[in-house]
């Protein structure tokens, strides 16, 4: 199955985006800078994206939360 990633905010410090089935159903969000909370970390600070557009670290990520599955890709939409 195919997921789609989609940046929703990129701007001054913000950035929001979210991975969404074939069906258009979030079932994964990513924050970063003032959208994260204080005792929050991003996927980017954990080291699991290495930029915004770092599919193949975001699918990686995915896959070892079992939220797709071994043979599924993300790609941006």
């Amino acid at each position: 199955m195919e997921y789609g990633y989609h940046v929703n905010l990129n701007e001054r410090g913000s950035f929001y985006a979210d991975v969404r089935n074939a069906e258009g159903v979030t079932v994964f969000e990513v924050r970063a800078g003032n959208e994260v909370g204080e005792d929050e970390s991003s996927i980017f600070e954990d080291g699991f994206m290495s930029h915004a557009e770092d599919m193949d670290g975001l699918t990686d990520y995915l896959r070892d939360l079992a939220i797709i599955g071994a043979m599924d890709t993300v790609t941006i939409a």
